[in-house]
């Protein structure tokens, strides 16, 4: 089910807006029962509506900012959600090692690798793996140890939406902050 921003609560974190979300989650090709780890979920948008296409899957949302806790349970609690489970901690300690098929990484706080190893030692074969990248720093270093860890079809998407904002009597196109979308399949050698 598709969520707009509005319908989320929403405080001082940023959050993934509506047109991100739908692409990501896309590119994350979700199935009923998915089993989706959500690293950085900030205020949760993207792991709450993964978790309305996934009924007989769950999905765990890992997030270390303390500020982000309430927003992200009022978030689930609003949806009515039994197939979400919030996790604070940092990843990848934090993370239940257990067997999974999606993974989405929204913020790593410097422990992108060690997240990624994670992936490779958890995650079923052809599972797929999703990172968001506001900065060019982490583009780049997500890239630079995708290629390291042997992955072979890395896509690569950068997004910009730009919305209309009255100015006047005109109407202004205003863009957001282009984000890049990184996805990989984890493939048995």
């Amino acid at each position: 089910m598709h969520i707009y921003d509005k319908e989320f609560t929403q405080t001082e974190l940023p959050m993934t807006k509506q047109e991100i979300r739908a692409i990501s989650i896309a590119k994350l090709m979700l199935k009923p029962n998915s089993i989706l780890i959500d690293v950085g979920a900030g205020t949760g948008t993207i792991g709450i509506e993964a978790a309305t296409y996934m009924p007989q899957g769950k999905v765990y949302a890992i997030e270390k900012e303390e500020k982000g806790l309430d927003t992200i349970k009022q978030n689930a609690e609003k949806f009515n959600l039994d197939n979400f489970e919030l996790i604070h901690g940092k990843a990848p300690d934090a993370i239940p090692n257990i067997a999974y098929d999606r993974m989405f990484i929204g913020g790593s706080t410097g422990g992108l690798e060690e997240i990624i190893n994670h992936f490779l030692t958890y995650a079923k074969d052809e599972a797929i793996l999703v990172i968001n990248c506001i900065t060019l720093e982490t583009q780049s270093k997500s890239l630079e140890i995708l290629k390291e860890k042997g992955f072979k079809d890395i896509e690569v998407i950068t997004v910009t939406v730009g919305r209309a904002k009255r100015v006047g009597p005109y109407t202004m196109m205003f863009g957001e902050n282009p984000i890049c979308i990184i996805k990989v399949i984890k493939r048995n050698k």
